[in-house]
């Protein structure tokens, strides 16, 4: 981010391309300031028509201190032309537009199986696909169910709230039972193959390896990676193997693997990886600047010249 006056009222995306430099300012009027404080004097204790006059001071006389404030300020402006004041155009992206995430939850048989006392497996993805729907602040959600093979409930939709729906008919039966992986994210990038969004992410939830399927996990791996899309993984309670599996799908596009093992981890884990695409993505690019240095300069240059014209004229000293 360019430093500047951002977030004041009326200043919003009014920055300096060089800051640094306005430090600069203060040294210039300390330099000089005090030499005009002694022309001044100076004058005051020359100057026989300030004598003679002091009763009643004619606006020549009044107004004598304006060359050097002239000066001053001229000398202030050029520094601050030279620090490149400047107002960045900023495009904001829609966030319907700025990412779109297709959640791929594996569905199998062991899914079933107790995370915590009370809690299976396949209750805490419901319960985290949910929250993760609730609070993505914009944005498209796509959502998969796997086993032997891949299902799409629900193509990408900005309705949130029909995604927390979803959430609840992920359970096993819905196909013949096994775990594919790599349909499970082949089915994902499908749904985001057409997508125009800038930041394209599918998360991959599983508790075990890859068993069913004519596609290999590490094979839509690098279908994602040539489509530019960021597959984060999950092994939620699995095997080791398992994890080293969906670790090295996570890092070949890009992303980040997560190993998570109770319901509290699992929900974190949604919300980090909402959090992380959001920041990717950001809110604004300046993509265009208007430069206000050469006006800055412009008026310094007018003000020298005007000082110069008055010393030589209507306030040229007299002997």
């Amino acid at each position: 981010m360019i430093p500047g006056l951002n977030g004041l009222p009326g200043f919003e995306g009014f920055a300096f391309a060089t800051p640094a430099l306005l430090l600069l300012l203060p040294a210039a009027l300390a330099l000089l300031l005090p030499g005009l404080v002694r022309r001044r004097t100076a004058t005051v204790i020359a100057d026989g028509s300030l004598a003679r006059a002091a009763a009643r001071p004619s606006w020549r006389l009044r107004m004598r201190w304006l060359p050097g404030a002239l000066r001053v300020l001229a000398i202030a402006l050029l520094v601050v032309a030279v620090a490149r004041p400047r107002h960045g155009n900023a495009i904001t992206v829609a966030p319907e537009e700025g990412v779109d995430i297709v959640l791929s939850v594996d569905v199998s048989s062991s899914m079933t199986l107790a995370v915590t006392r009370g809690t299976t497996r396949i209750a805490a993805a419901q319960q985290a696909v949910a929250e993760f729907a609730g609070q993505l602040d914009g944005g498209r959600i796509g959502l998969v169910a796997f086993q032997s093979r891949a299902i799409t409930l629900s193509p990408l939709t900005a309705d949130h709230n029909a995604i927390k729906l979803r959430a609840k008919t992920l359970e096993p039966g819905l196909v013949e039972d096994g775990t594919a992986i790599g349909l499970g994210l082949s089915e994902a990038l499908l749904l985001l193959g057409e997508s125009p969004a800038r930041s394209r992410v599918v998360v991959l939830l599983s508790d075990g390896e890859n068993n069913a399927g004519n596609v290999e996990p590490e094979q839509a791996a690098r279908v994602a990676q040539t489509l530019g899309i960021r597959v984060y993984t999950i092994a939620f309670a699995g095997t080791t193997g398992a994890a080293s599996g969906l670790r090295a799908m996570a890092i070949s596009t890009g992303a980040e693997s997560y190993d998570a093992r109770t319901p509290e981890e699992l929900k974190k884990i949604y919300a980090d990886i909402g959090k992380l695409e959001r920041s990717r993505l950001g809110e604004r690019k300046f993509v265009d600047f208007t430069e206000y240095g050469p006006w800055f300069a412009g008026i310094a240059v007018a003000l020298l010249l005007a000082e110069g014209a008055l010393r030589a004229t209507w306030l040229r000293r007299t002997s």
